[in-house]
């Protein structure tokens, strides 16, 4: 089974879990799968074997730390340290058709907002394709570090007792909310700052819109063939 069926699989398995350890085992699920440099197919055919053995053991009355133990982060970081990295071709792969991705959705918003801004007044539909590079480059690394700074927040916290105090929960809304302004401020603050150079084009809302259809519908057709997402 691939990557992909074993996510369903898993999915469908988990159900058959007892509240407790069906908690105890998606914390361990969301720690590994945050790791996400490790090879995907063997990332999930470990969560896989861990899980028939949570429901083998579940019934025989055992509950999640009479199998794997009271600290599953401990645990965890054992099993992660044995298995594989994900293939280099198959990293390169991924980040090119998100990158390809996000050029699409952000051609269909800013397509979507011309269109909508010229119901009200007249727009300029001139495009430079120089600085449309520079701050495509700009949007995709901040969107890459915010992930990579989500899945460490990920695998600091989820195993944390859930009884934290509030004080503790505030700070961290306060964080998610600073990091959330300053994403929008680098965004905002380049399209300011980056200077109008490289080759001149009109490209009108309706025009950005068909270019970014005719890009979603191109990484759909490469994905299905290539299995980029497994």
């Amino acid at each position: 089974m691939n990557a992909k069926d074993l996510v369903k699989l898993n999915n469908e398995k988990r159900k058959q879990l007892n509240e407790h350890n069906r908690n105890y085992y998606e914390d361990m699920l969301v720690y590994i799968r945050s790791h996400l440099l490790l090879s995907e197919q063997q990332s999930e055919e470990l969560l896989m074997e861990l899980l028939d053995h949570l429901l083998e053991a579940q019934k025989h009355g055992k509950s999640a730390e009479d199998v794997f133990g009271k600290d599953p982060k401990a645990y965890c970081d054992e099993l992660i340290r044995q298995l594989p990295k994900e293939k280099k071709r198959n990293i390169y792969a991924f980040i090119g058709y998100l990158a390809i991705r996000l050029f699409a959705l952000i051609a269909l918003a800013t397509g979507a907002v011309e269109l909508a801004a010229e119901l009200f007044t007249d727009v300029d539909d001139t495009v430079y394709l120089g600085k449309v590079f520079v701050l495509f480059v700009i949007d995709f690394a901040v969107i890459l570090l915010v992930v990579a700074l989500v899945m460490h927040s990920v695998r600091k916290f989820v195993f944390r007792d859930v009884s934290s105090t509030f004080s503790s929960k505030v700070k961290e809304f306060l964080v998610v909310l600073i990091a959330f302004c300053l994403v929008i401020g680098i965004f905002v603050l380049a399209e300011r700052i980056v200077p109008e150079f490289g080759y001149r084009i009109e490209a009108g809302g309706m025009v950005r819109i068909l270019v970014g259809l005719l890009v979603l519908a191109m990484t759909w057709s490469l994905n299905k063939k290539f299995r980029i997402t497994k």
